[in-house]
């Protein structure tokens, strides 16, 4: 478990390439999330290119780590795989908040650092990055992950708070 308390937002990086054996094992430990009804809906979009990265940087105001990052990995949804037959049916966000966090584990495992950047359901940057990369009107980014080498020692603070937790009845603690 040591990789879920080294983890942090990383965003600045060293200006040094990812080795593509990192991306994949990075890629196939978002696979390895849960999903309900086992429906896998995800897909992955992998950016390395200078111009793609600045232009991702500009379809946010969180996103200006982008553009030095190493990498960026967009999560995203494939409606035709999710079994999706409203647009109500949101199981999927759950499925790829679990992929998206499965990537900052192994990112830290990888000895790198990334952030995770909301992009669904904010339709300005949806539409931005998927006219950008070319997506069929089926397929929605649902998170973008900046990630490479980081330039600095991210804090190892203790984020645990037992005021926060509730024993059998909400009020009540140890």
């Amino acid at each position: 478990m040591s990789s879920i308390f080294q983890r942090r937002s990383v965003r600045s990086f060293l200006p040094k390439p990812v080795e593509d054996d990192k991306i994949e094992r990075i890629l196939r430990a978002g696979m390895e999330a849960p999903s309900a009804h086992n429906r896998r809906p995800w897909e992955f979009i992998v950016i390395t290119g200078e111009a793609d990265r600045q232009a991702i940087a500009g379809m946010s105001p969180y996103a200006k780590m982008a553009a030095s990052a190493a990498a960026i990995i967009g999560v995203c949804v494939n409606l035709d795989l999710g079994g999706v037959e409203n647009p109500e049916d949101t199981w999927w966000v759950q499925d790829l908040s679990a992929v998206t966090e499965n990537i900052l584990l192994q990112i830290v495992e990888e000895g790198l650092g990334g952030v995770w950047l909301g992009w669904y359901p904010d339709k300005d940057r949806v539409r931005a990055f998927a006219d950008r990369f070319k997506f069929p009107p089926t397929v929605l980014p649902f998170s973008v992950i900046p990630l490479g080498y980081p330039a600095k020692k991210a804090d190892g603070a203790d984020r645990f708070d037992p005021r926060r937790v509730h024993y059998g009845v909400y009020g009540t603690q140890k």
